[in-house]
């Protein structure tokens, strides 16, 4: 049998093409086989960070008459809609700092300082809390010390209240010495009553003939 060129060239090609064809199909068998990667599902979102908010800060503070002394209030808002109240006492330049009292009220109600809180000796002052028209004189020793064992301070308002005077309490205005509170009243009616004066640290009531 004889084979002729042609033939011969025509089996290459073939065995070529089949070789070729082969190794295709081996490489994309491998290729399906390699594991798979995702590049994006390792990576976790960034998020932006959230905006911290600080609280409102605002302070009060009350010279006291021989400039030596000053009270100092210090109001927080809070997150819920309350204040807190921080108050404590210091020397007019700032130095010797003493804690005194704090509170945390409900926006029904707040704190002042009065301008006559201070007592003519510097030991002692009082704050007023008001709720609506009910108001609360809390007196305090200046050095932050309590009155006694159980009483760190003490309200001037509703002690006069207790005592049934027969008037009501409408406000402090002010030391007539350095231990009496002057204060004023109204009678049931809601005229003008009489003026007492609140003795501390005693808590005696003194009616006085004139009102002031």
């Amino acid at each position: 049998m004889v084979i002729t060129r042609r033939q011969i060239e025509l089996e290459t090609f073939l065995l070529i093409s089949i070789v070729v064809v082969g190794s295709l199909y081996f490489a994309i068998q491998k290729n399906n086989h390699q594991p798979q990667f995702s590049f994006a599902s390792g990576i976790s979102p960034v998020s932006a960070p959230a905006e911290i908010i600080s609280p409102k800060i605002t302070v009060a503070q009350q010279i006291s008459p021989d400039g030596e002394k000053k009270v100092i209030m210090k109001v927080t808002e809070n997150s819920d809609n309350t204040k807190t109240y921080d108050l404590s006492t210091a020397d007019e330049n700032g130095a010797n700092e003493k804690f005194v009292f704090t509170k945390i009220l409900d926006s029904s109600k707040n704190m002042s300082i009065p301008f006559n809180t201070w007592s003519p000796d510097d030991n002692y002052f009082f704050i007023q809390e008001n709720a609506g028209e009910n108001k609360s004189i809390f007196v305090f020793k200046a050095t932050g010390e309590s009155f006694s064992d159980t009483e760190k301070y003490f309200d001037a308002a509703d002690i006069f209240t207790q005592k049934d005077t027969g008037n009501n309490f409408a406000e402090a205005t002010g030391w007539a010495s350095g231990t009496l509170i002057i204060i004023n009243t109204t009678k049931p009616d809601d005229t003008k009553g009489f003026s007492y004066w609140f003795e501390v640290p005693s808590k005696a009531i003194i009616q006085l003939s004139t009102e002031f």
